[in-house]
């Protein structure tokens, strides 16, 4: 892997400045690429695995190896969250370095995450109540599932709090590193408190048992480390590091999380469901699984063009599909239900055409309505047709 070395007169010239030990700032448009190929197949692998979380509760789960299967498959699939909190501090640093950010950033990013939730939350909210999909119409329930972030939808509330982190994290090497060690210690510590310290009644239940997946404080270590490894890769000009490392590491972190028995803690039951996403272990699973494709994917794309191509579509509508899914998987889920009672493999037939008809649905309703002015309801900017780009690409007579 080449290495560019600084002239002399660069060597000097950085000698003299007075942010030397500073991340660079936003780069020209020529020294970095604009896309990062393995940033963009973590992206659409993430959105999948969220497909596949919510598909995998549907099978017939009542004995031992169906139940073990499942399970497995649930829990290693949680990678997917974590994954895009990494993805958020990733590109984000990648894209704008350390310059200032200020209003104008926070505005442009609510529209990608706080404006969606406003509109599907009360999509989602009728559809739960009207068509059955488990909310029941008391106040009570509805109160609960609206202080829940709506949810799956607690994701577009948890992201605008990393984006005003963003404007506070530090920009030079040794604060960065020293906050970024204090983030994943934080995260650390915190999920290893949920699990273990018993809370029976009062505030901390509530903020750390109930509603700590809506907090960025038990994120914020994927997303220093994401924003550690952007402004690592903006000072490489996107260039990597050899993805066998991350690859070797994979089966054995996979090991570490499926072995990591929290049936004996105090709060077992929020080791479970959505509280999976909090896992103490699943932390080295999701870094080596983010790295061998952050990596690894690079390579793959280019032997592979077609799969470069899918992986771009699904990256680039993640968001949407993210947020739609539960609604065609829920149809689809009701219209194979006979199929999903049968035991392995037969019932693993059914899932798959679940998680493919929901994914293609959801691509296309997504591919549909980013034409329309309503893409930003899906966090998108709308595509317009090509002919109206032509015309507005023409100079004025």
């Amino acid at each position: 892997m080449t290495v560019l070395a600084p002239t002399r007169a660069a060597q000097r010239e950085a000698g003299r400045r007075p942010d030397q030990g500073a991340w660079p700032r936003r780069p020209a448009a020529r020294s970095a690429p604009r896309h990062l190929p393995g940033a963009d197949a973590l992206r659409a692998l993430a959105a999948v695995a969220v497909i596949v979380i919510h598909a995998s509760a549907w099978p017939l789960q009542d004995h031992g190896a169906d139940h073990a299967v499942y399970t497995a498959i649930n829990l290693l699939a949680r990678f997917a969250v974590p994954a895009f909190v990494l993805l958020t501090g990733l590109l984000l640093a990648y894209r704008y370095g350390d310059q200032p950010l200020g209003r104008a950033f926070l505005f442009r990013r609510a529209r990608r995450s706080v404006l969606p939730w406003l509109i599907w939350a009360p999509i989602f909210c009728a559809a739960d109540i009207l068509m059955g999909f488990g909310l029941a119409p008391n106040g009570a329930d509805v109160r609960d599932w609206w202080s829940s972030g709506a949810g799956h939808l607690y994701f577009l509330l948890l992201v605008p709090q990393l984006y005003v982190l963003l404007l506070v994290w530090p920009a030079r090497r040794r604060a960065l590193a020293v906050v970024t060690a204090a983030a994943v210690a934080l995260q650390v510590a915190l999920s290893v408190v949920r699990l273990y310290v018993p809370m029976h009644t009062g505030v901390a239940r509530q903020v750390m048992l109930v509603h700590g997946y809506e907090l960025f404080p038990f994120w914020i270590g994927y997303f220093a480390i994401g924003v550690v490894a952007g402004r690592w890769l903006l000072s490489r000009r996107g260039r990597g590091l050899p993805a066998w490392p991350f690859l070797v590491a994979v089966p054995f972190t996979a090991w570490l999380l499926l072995s990591d028995d929290v049936g004996r803690a105090a709060n077992s039951a929020y080791g479970h469901g959505t509280g999976a996403f909090l896992r103490p272990m699943l932390l080295p699973f999701v870094l080596a699984l983010c790295g061998a494709v952050i990596f690894a994917a690079p390579r793959v794309q280019l032997r592979m063009p077609r799969l470069r191509r899918a992986t771009d579509v699904v990256g680039r509508h993640s968001l949407g599909v993210y947020i739609v899914h539960p609604l065609l998987l829920t149809v689809l889920g009701r219209a194979v239900k006979p199929e999903l009672h049968a035991h392995l493999p037969w019932s693993m037939l059914p899932v798959l055409g679940m998680v493919g008809g929901s994914l293609c649905g959801s691509l296309l309703f997504c591919a549909v309505l980013a034409r329309t002015p309503l893409a930003a309801a899906i966090g998108e900017e709308r595509v317009r047709p090509r002919r109206e780009r032509r015309l507005v690409g023409r100079p004025a007579v």
